[in-house]
């Protein structure tokens, strides 16, 4: 990402609030560190364990378009902040744009485990797809989850995100066995009723 941006967003009822921004190597490695846990396997569906400075193979493995009308695209890599000045506790990120469909993908984690289920995750999705919606002119937003991550799921579907498809035995693991993916899609007029 060239260019910095600096997205907000608060949880009114709780005051809880997240950043989201760029990030410098320094904190792509800090979440590299932070993504060696082989719970994360489990949920994500790929290898989260990278060379502490393979910064790149990172940012390359968790932008992996999945759906048939993505397109090879600069992804948007946003850090997840609790404050400016910390180090991210997770990343959201828009990827496989195609601007002839108006489409993205998007997808989230929060990778320290301090701060999962929290409701920090559904917060920057939340804030991401208002920006893909609103500033880049995105109607589409897909994500493909692993049918046994219930909690994405559900987290998604708070968001507004349908079922589209079941996609059984598409998706490789890491220890060799085929995994079942939920395709879920939100369009940008399913928004109208945030807050």
């Amino acid at each position: 990402m060239n260019e910095k941006i600096l997205l907000e967003q608060e949880h009114k009822p709780t005051g809880f609030k997240v950043f989201l921004t760029s990030m410098e190597d320094t904190h792509i490695k800090h979440l590299i560190e932070l993504a060696q846990d082989q719970s994360l396997i489990d949920l994500m569906g790929w290898n989260t364990f990278f060379e502490p400075d393979d910064t790149e193979q990172f940012i390359e493995a968790i932008s992996d378009c999945t759906l048939s009308y993505s397109r090879k695209s600069q992804p948007l890599v946003f850090g997840v902040y609790l404050a400016l000045e910390s180090l991210p506790i997770g990343y959201v990120l828009l990827k496989g744009f195609n601007m002839d469909l108006l489409t993205a993908e998007t997808a989230v984690a929060i990778l320290d485990k301090k701060y999962r289920n929290k409701g920090y995750g559904k917060l920057a999705l939340k804030r991401v797809i208002i920006y893909a919606f609103d500033e880049l002119q995105i109607k589409t937003i897909g994500a493909t989850i692993l049918l046994s991550n219930k909690s994405s799921i559900n987290m998604v579907k708070n968001l507004g995100f349908v079922v589209r498809e079941i996609m059984y035995k598409s998706w490789p693991m890491p220890n060799g066995e085929l995994a079942d993916m939920v395709l879920m899609e939100l369009k940008n007029d399913s928004i109208k009723s945030w807050n």
